[in-house]
């Protein structure tokens, strides 16, 4: 449910907050006084087109803010698909319009694509009044309306998911096919493939293994001349570097013996000396260990572009590599048996198209059932609702290709839709082709009951739905308006007192001259206050005794 509306430099309203309550909240006020503004602010949240020519004059932006209440799980999932889930309970939507500019969306605070805010809204609200923003006017709906109607989702569902598999299953039968007509040439391939890749005997670390030799291997000459040069410096032999120290060590020992301090220095150097001498001899070593062979280099060089060719083919990587040996191992199986695959698919595809026909045609004979009691309830609910005349039908076609034959889809075999004659003699005609506002709205509003706690939208807004009719048929739409905010919160804008007298939330809608401003308001009606208001509706005056009468009898026989 929608629990509040912030509207700011929208239209005639310089700022408001408007607070709405589960059940009927009821909008009524002077004509002119600015209650479509509402509508068209509730709109602009819900994805309609808006331009800068509703924004409050000398303002440069309009700014639209709504709070839900999270109440169906169609809504969290399109939130959690659209990665918008908070784990609240709240939702918020913010809509702005510029004067320089488009504007923005904002869903939980999060910046988002004003094209798919629709998809958002077509789940929040279903609005009444105005042709372009009717579920009513889908066609698709109409089936939508009968299964929920008639609770056939279950049934929609196992027809939904043989479909799915079926499908599934002629794309397998289709390419096996494919696969058959080029089998000898696709054998050939596969089995070079997996040979030639088995020839080449790659393990998984082997490419890291190479380049790390080929590198070492590169590194092999630099080392050489380094160590070369560090040796030559190094001998014993007069001029070298060891039997300088040698002899340095030899005048130092002989030193320690004059006291305790040349002691100390002689056992460091010594000490230090042999050091030098194990890092010589491990370099000898490393130097005698190593070899540089050009035919090695080669070898190593000849595998690595083996292994890079096989991974270009049917890599890039060995995981890649290994994944093509597996695809190719199941496809050389499905071709090698191919023709008992495909006749073991054709009778499955054949058991599937049977037990699709079979509940599509159960489903379309409920469908027809229902579709006759649905009919014979809207007209009764239409009749009470001021439309005496009015005819209403569903009309449920099957598909058929032109060889007669039955064209099954994702939902079955029928095209639904509902048609509608308001006066005798008139035909029938599609839902779309109705002028009247009040007509389609009070058709709604009979079709809303008729669905009463099977309805997945959880807000309908009605307006309009009073055109045309008196008093009488206003009561008789208040009671079902009543009962219908059992299961759905209704905000409905009327005209009737009629009517008005059933809200569970009365909001008036008020324009004023501020400052020498016009100024549209909308706040809550709450006992005498409301009294008023329904004396004004009913005859022009809130201050006549008799309207205040007439008023306070009318709300206490809708209270029950």
């Amino acid at each position: 449910m929608i629990e509040e509306l912030h509207i700011k430099n929208y239209a005639l309203i310089n700022e408001n907050i408007v607070n709405f309550q589960s059940g009927l909240n009821i909008l009524t006020g002077e004509t002119g006084a600015g209650k479509s503004v509402l509508i068209g602010a509730l709109g602009l949240i819900l994805g309609n087109k808006g331009d800068s020519s509703v924004i409050r004059t000398g303002e440069d932006e309009a700014d639209i803010t709504a709070v839900f209440n999270i109440s169906t799980a169609e809504i969290r999932l399109w939130l959690i698909e659209h990665d918008l889930d908070d784990g609240d309970d709240q939702l918020l939507i913010r809509r702005t319009l510029k004067r320089t500019g488009r504007g923005k969306v904002y869903i939980q605070g999060r910046p988002f694509p004003l094209a798919e805010l629709s998809d958002l809204g077509r789940l929040l609200v279903d609005i009444h009044g105005q042709h372009d923003q009717q579920s009513l006017f889908h066609i698709e709906q109409h089936r939508r309306f009968l299964d929920r109607s008639g609770k056939h989702e279950e049934h929609v569902q196992e027809i939904s998911e043989i479909f799915n598999r079926l499908k599934e299953l002629n794309e397998k039968i289709t390419n096996l096919r494919t696969s058959l007509n080029d089998k000898e040439s696709e054998l050939e391939i596969l089995t070079f493939s997996l040979e030639e890749i088995s020839m080449a005997d790659i393990h998984e670390e082997e490419e890291e293994e190479l380049r790390s030799r080929l590198k070492r291997i590169d590194q092999a000459e630099e080392f050489f001349t380094l160590v070369d040069s560090f040796l030559n410096l190094m001998p014993e032999s007069r001029g070298g570097a060891m039997g300088a120290l040698r002899e340095a060590g030899q005048a130092l020992e002989g030193l320690s013996g004059l006291d305790e301090e040349n002691k100390k220095l002689s056992e460091r150097f010594s000490n230090a000396f042999y050091e030098m001498e194990d890092i010589i001899e491990s370099i000898v070593s490393l130097n005698n260990d190593i070899s540089f062979d050009p035919q090695d280099k080669e070898r190593l060089e000849d595998r690595l572009a083996e292994i890079k060719k096989i991974f270009r083919k049917y890599g890039p990587s060995y995981q890649d590599m290994q994944r093509y040996c597996e695809d190719s191992r199941r496809k050389l199986e499905e071709l090698s048996g191919g023709e008992n695959n495909l006749v073991e698919w054709e009778i499955q595809k054949s058991s599937l198209e049977e037990q699709l026909i079979r509940k599509a045609l159960e489903l379309s004979e409920k469908r027809k059932i229902r579709g006759s009691k649905l009919e014979v309830e809207i007209r009764d609910l239409l009749k009470t609702l001021g439309m005496a005349s009015a005819e209403f039908s569903v009309q449920i076609s099957r598909r058929t290709g032109d060889n007669g034959q039955y064209i099954c889809g994702i939902t079955g075999l029928d095209r639904v839709e509902f048609l509608f004659s308001a006066n005798k003699g008139e035909p029938l005609k599609s839902l779309r082709h109705i002028a009247s506002g009040g007509e389609i709205s009070r058709i709604m509003l009979a079709i809303k009951t008729a669905l009463s706690g099977t309805d997945h939208i959880p807000v309908l807004v009605f307006d309009e739905i009073d055109s045309g009719i008196g008093g009488e048929v206003g009561n008789s739409i208040g009671k079902h308006m009543k009962n219908l905010a059992q299961y759905n919160q209704i905000l409905c804008i009327t005209h009737l007192a009629s009517i008005a007298v059933y809200a569970d939330n009365h909001i008036k809608v008020e324009k004023t001259d501020d400052n020498d401003r016009t100024n549209t308001s909308l706040y809550p009606l709450k006992d005498e206050s409301k009294v008023l208001e329904i004396a004004r509706m009913l005859s022009g005056n809130s201050e006549g005794d008799a309207s205040i009468r007439h008023a306070e009898v009318l709300l206490r026989t809708a209270a029950g």
